[in-house]
């Protein structure tokens, strides 16, 4: 058990979970391990409706670690941008970060991404498609990893082209942003799924944040909860949605600018 954390929290890794009786044992003991390493991070679970026993797993695992390790649980299933929106908001230190609950991302390959944000950035972002990112990955996922590596560059392609987006990586399962960042995005952001992550990229984006990337080292696992037929068609429906209300919210602070201009002209 890690030892009670001490001293003033700079960040929080938010994990939202969702049925993972399975492997919430191991995780739970990795994250310990970081906290105890490093003592100004918190750890904060979102169990999002858990169907499987994991919420009460979770709760005794966790008991005892005080505030290095604390758990936000619900009963209703409202899905992972939910869960997000949920965690962020109720996280109160300066910076906060979030990954899946499989740990894909090693907890360390956080501390990248706290450093840019330290740095600066409103945002940042892992980058899988970095030169100097590491995949790890057993031989048989090969053609796998292959597929879906296609179909994800093809899909972040035609999300820049359609939304303020200009980094490599919009599905990396690891961002993080400053807390006054999410405080400025988080009453615009609406989406309770998948789309989160597009969701708060375009709009960090539209607004004029720093957004920055770090490459990572990622570890592949399948199966995964992102299915892209299932969950690509929808989002496709929401980038179209969400494109057209940027639209319009640009027209309109435009015409805002416009008649503060005439009215600055007036009165000098």
């Amino acid at each position: 058990m890690s030892p009670a954390a001490s001293g003033p929290a700079r960040c929080t890794l938010v994990i939202p979970t969702f049925d993972a009786v399975a492997t919430i044992d191991a995780t739970v003991l990795r994250l310990r391990r970081f906290a105890a390493d490093h003592a100004d991070w918190r750890v904060l679970f979102v169990c999002d409706g858990c169907r499987d026993g994991t919420a009460e797993r979770l709760a005794t695992l966790i008991r005892g670690d005080g505030p290095a390790l604390r758990a936000e649980i619900y009963a209703e299933n409202r899905g992972k941008g939910f869960a997000l929106r949920r965690g962020l908001s109720l996280a109160d230190t300066p910076f906060r970060l979030y990954t899946d609950v499989d740990l894909a991302y090693d907890p360390d390959e956080a501390l990248k991404l706290c450093a840019l944000l330290e740095a600066g950035a409103d945002v940042a972002v892992a980058n899988r498609a970095s030169p100097a990112s590491c995949f790890l990955l057993s031989p048989r996922d090969f053609p796998t990893i292959y597929k879906r590596h296609l179909m994800s560059r093809a899909f972040n392609w035609w999300l820049r082209a359609m939304l303020p987006i200009r980094i490599l990586d919009t599905q990396a399962g690891l961002k993080g942003l400053a807390a006054a960042a999410w405080e400025r995005l988080a009453p615009a952001i609406r989406s309770d799924g998948f789309f989160f992550d597009v969701e708060l990229l375009a709009r960090a984006g539209f607004a004029g944040m720093s957004v920055r990337e770090a490459p990572v080292v990622f570890r592949y696992v399948d199966p995964t909860t992102v299915r892209m037929i299932a969950h690509g068609w929808p989002m496709i429906g929401e980038t179209v949605a969400l494109r057209a209300e940027l639209r319009r919210l640009g027209r309109r602070q435009a015409g805002a600018r416009a008649g503060r201009e005439v009215g600055e002209r007036t009165d000098g």
